[in-house]
């Protein structure tokens, strides 16, 4: 009996453990989705002045429709200012205010406040550019209606005549109210329909902004689309410039013109569209190997492996063709979703 025990420990003794089973790979699924890769940027906006719009009164500035250094539209018919109490009128002309003018003057500029009067639905019967009884007629009764002075002429200086009406303008310094004007002196310059804009890339930066890539601005809470052109330009230090369009679809100038100062460079932060945005199946990129041939490839649950073809990377995720949504991936050793 003692060696039949001793032998039954000896046995027991012996006994091998049992192999561990194998982890099981990891796994992602593969989904439906959208990527686009946005890089935030700094746009400058600067207004580019034109011509210059000049005062042809002297004496005090009685009234002013804007401030100095400001901007301001101005459109047809728009009394802008007053010196010594006469109310300056702009009108649409391309030649400007040089004389008085009345009954029987004749001229470019009588046409153009003929032109005007007949635009603001008064009858004038002899609009070829000769003052006759009918403009006289109406301008004294567009007077009348727009509560100006009456009046059978206009002075010098009373008529602003400015092509492209409407058209933006900044304030000099000099419209301001109290001050004094001389005849000659420029109170308004004529601005571009929109602030001319660019971004800048640091000349370290790593990647490219193609021509047509969709600019998104924030001009002080008023979301202005953009595109960018193709004019890229070398500047100072090696960055590069890239002028910025506003898309056709943005909305007016209005109100996000009136963000930006009517002087000066200003920067607003926004985002550029640097690749994409693209749709389709969603993969981790730590999901790609390479095929025989170096083609990126996938393995499928069941082992099966299936080239695919990558149509945009960001980050650490991929859209791509070749597999479906939903399809289950094994991660290459050492890999993470």
């Amino acid at each position: 009996m003692a060696l039949v025990g001793y032998r039954l420990g000896h046995r027991t003794l012996n006994v091998q453990p049992s192999e561990p089973a194998a982890p099981s790979p990891a796994t992602v699924a593969s989904s439906e989705g959208t990527l686009v890769d946005e890089r935030p940027v700094i746009v400058d906006a600067e207004w580019e002045p034109g011509i210059e719009v000049l005062n042809r009164l002297s004496g005090t500035i009685t009234w002013a429709a804007a401030g100095p250094a400001t901007l301001y539209d101005i459109e047809a018919g728009n009394v802008v200012y007053s010196v010594d109490e006469v109310r300056v009128v702009a009108m649409p002309g391309t030649v400007p205010a040089f004389r008085d003018i009345g009954p029987g003057v004749s001229g470019a500029d009588v046409a153009q406040l003929q032109q005007f009067l007949k635009s603001e639905g008064y009858p004038i019967s002899d609009a070829e550019g000769t003052w006759r009884g009918s403009t006289t007629t109406a301008y004294r009764q567009w007077r009348v209606d727009n509560l100006l002075p009456v009046a059978n002429s206009a002075a010098l200086g009373e008529i602003l005549f400015l092509p492209d009406l409407p058209i933006s303008t900044t304030t000099t310094e000099d419209l301001l109210v109290g001050g004094l004007v001389s005849d000659g002196q420029a109170l308004f310059v004529a601005l571009d329909s929109a602030p001319a804009l660019s971004l800048y890339l640091p000349a370290d930066s790593p990647f490219q902004i193609e021509p047509g890539a969709m600019v998104e601005i924030d001009f002080a809470g008023v979301p202005v689309t953009a595109t960018a052109s193709d004019r890229q330009l070398q500047v100072e230090g090696g960055a590069r410039r890239i002028d910025v369009n506003i898309a056709e679809s943005a909305a007016p100038c209005d109100p996000w013109c009136t963000k930006v100062p009517p002087r000066g460079v200003s920067s607003w932060a926004a985002t550029v569209v640097v690749k994409g945005p693209a749709s389709g199946v969603i993969v981790p990129v730590g999901a790609l190997r390479s095929g025989p041939d170096g083609a990126p490839v996938v393995v499928t649950a069941d082992g099966s492996t299936k080239e695919v073809k990558v149509v945009l990377q960001v980050g650490g995720q991929a859209i791509v063709t070749g597999i479906d949504a939903g399809e289950t991936l094994i991660l290459p050793t050492g890999a993470t979703p």
